[in-house]
């Protein structure tokens, strides 16, 4: 499990009422997950507040 402290979390707004969060290293480390080197990843679904979008960006760091 990630140190949610070593990650930046910025959540935007794909258009009026469909928001995601990118996922980045504060130190800007390469991330490899599947064997494939990342500096960031975005959450895989589209939430209706921005505040979900940042939960669920918080919970794909724990599963890191």
């Amino acid at each position: 499990m990630a140190n949610k402290a070593q990650f930046s979390i910025l959540a935007y707004q794909r258009r009026p009422g469909f928001w995601r969060a990118a996922i980045s290293r504060k130190d800007g480390a390469v991330l490899t997950m599947n064997g494939v080197a990342l500096k960031s990843f975005v959450t895989s679904e589209d939430f209706p507040s921005e505040d979900e979008a940042y939960t669920d960006a918080e919970k794909a760091i724990r599963l890191i």
